[in-house]
């Protein structure tokens, strides 16, 4: 039974690492402003946010860039979304989580994956160019 509740804390990240996705780009280009993309850019920069205290920097990389969502504890988990520097935020979210010792787990796509490691299991997303991470403790 064990090994049926661990496929199920994945799924149950990669569907509410969707809604997380889908909720983070609504609302994109239909502003009044003259200038959606730049009025957008500049807010995101002006509203970075901070991690939550306990969130496990050390073991959980992050792409760079600015947060613009930070939400979660230990207990019930982290939901964290960086607007990467680049337009290659989820690859190298990827590639960071590798390099860390996550390993992929199967389903991957090209815009959304889980990694597990013996602490965390952390599904990482891109509705477009933010990267949304889903983080809880194994």
């Amino acid at each position: 039974m064990r090994t049926n509740s661990k496929l199920l804390v994945p799924a149950a990240l990669v569907a509410a690492l969707s809604i997380a996705a889908l909720t983070g780009c609504s609302g994109s280009g239909n502003g009044s402003s003259s200038t959606p993309s730049a009025s957008a850019s500049a807010s995101q920069e002006a509203t970075s946010k901070s991690l939550p205290s306990d969130f496990p920097k050390s073991d959980v990389p992050l792409v760079a860039g600015t947060i613009i969502v930070a939400n979660g504890d230990k207990n019930d988990g982290w939901s964290v979304t960086v607007q990467p520097k680049d337009k290659n935020g989820f690859a190298d979210a990827k590639a960071a989580l590798e390099k860390a010792g996550y390993t992929v787990q199967p389903g991957a796509t090209d815009s959304k994956a889980v990694y597990k490691n013996a602490t965390y299991t952390v599904a990482v997303g891109t509705p477009g160019v933010a990267v949304t991470y889903l983080v809880t403790a194994n």
